[in-house]
């Protein structure tokens, strides 16, 4: 789900972006990060959700341990790898 419109997209039409942009210091971290569809990705452009008057839909957070135990077996995303620790 995009955390900017709320549109529902198969995973492959979502990107990972930076709540802060990487480009004005912000981390690839869970906090970090959130899912946004193209359209929102790009319209957020560098600036920050607020600049951008793009409120989250729900902050970034680490997921929870029983999430993380969901998904092993199961095939994340290439892009995911940078995240996962197991």
């Amino acid at each position: 789900t995009c955390q900017y419109c709320g549109e529902r997209l198969p995973k492959g039409q979502l990107t990972i972006d930076h709540v802060m942009p990487r480009s004005r210091g912000g981390e690839t971290r869970w906090g970090n990060v959130a899912t946004a569809c193209g359209p929102c990705n790009r319209r957020k452009g560098d600036r920050t959700p607020e600049e951008a008057r793009m409120p989250l839909l729900r902050q970034p957070r680490r997921p929870r341990y029983l999430a993380l135990t969901l998904l092993e077996g199961a095939t994340a995303p290439p892009a995911w790898s940078k995240y996962m620790y197991f």
